[in-house]
C-alpha cells in the first residue's frame, strides 16, 4: 500500500494548476489595474477640464457682447478646485491680437487643452492666470 502512487499525480496536478492560474490572474491584475482604474479616470477628467473651458469662453463672449463703452464688468467664474484629484491653472492671453486662448493646464498630469476666442481681442483684452486651488475667481473687464 505504501508503493501506490496513482493518486498523488491528481493532487499535485490540481497544486501546479492552481498555482500558475493564480499567478496569471496575479499578473493580469497588477498590469491591468492602471488601465482599468487611471484610464477611465483621465478620460472623465478631460471632458471636466473641457467643460470648464467651455464655461470660461462663454462668460468672455458674453463679456464681449455686453461690455459697455466706459465703465467696470465683473462676474463671478465657478471652478472646482480639483478635477479627478488633479489640480489646475488656467491661462488666458491675447499674444496673438486675432486670435485669444484660454490654456488649461493640469499640474500632475499630461494635458493641456486650448479654446481660442477669435476676433473679440481688440474690444476685450484677454490677460491673467488662475490656479483652480486659489479661491475666488471673476473675470474683470474695465472700458474708459
Amino acid at each position: 500500500m505504501l508503493n501506490d502512487r496513482n493518486a498523488v499525480s491528481y493532487a499535485l496536478e490540481y497544486i501546479m494548476i492552481s498555482s500558475i492560474s493564480l499567478l496569471f490572474f496575479g499578473v493580469v491584475m497588477l498590469s491591468a489595474g492602471t488601465m482599468l482604474t487611471e484610464t477611465p479616470t483621465d478620460i472623465a477628467a478631460t471632458q471636466q477640464f473641457n467643460d470648464i473651458g467651455n464655461d470660461i469662453g462663454t462668460k468672455l463672449i458674453m463679456l464681449y457682447l455686453i461690455a459697455p463703452e466706459n465703465g467696470t464688468l465683473n462676474t463671478s467664474l465657478e471652478m472646482p478646485d480639483t478635477i479627478g484629484g488633479h489640480t489646475y491653472t488656467v491661462k488666458m492671453s491675447t499674444k496673438n491680437t486675432t486670435d485669444q486662448r484660454v490654456i488649461i493646464d493640469a499640474d500632475d498630469i499630461d494635458l493641456s487643452i486650448s479654446y481660442t476666442i477669435n476676433g473679440i481681442g481688440a474690444s476685450i483684452p484677454i490677460d491673467g492666470e488662475t490656479h483652480s486651488a486659489s479661491g475666488k475667481h471673476r473675470l474683470s473687464f474695465t472700458n474708459r
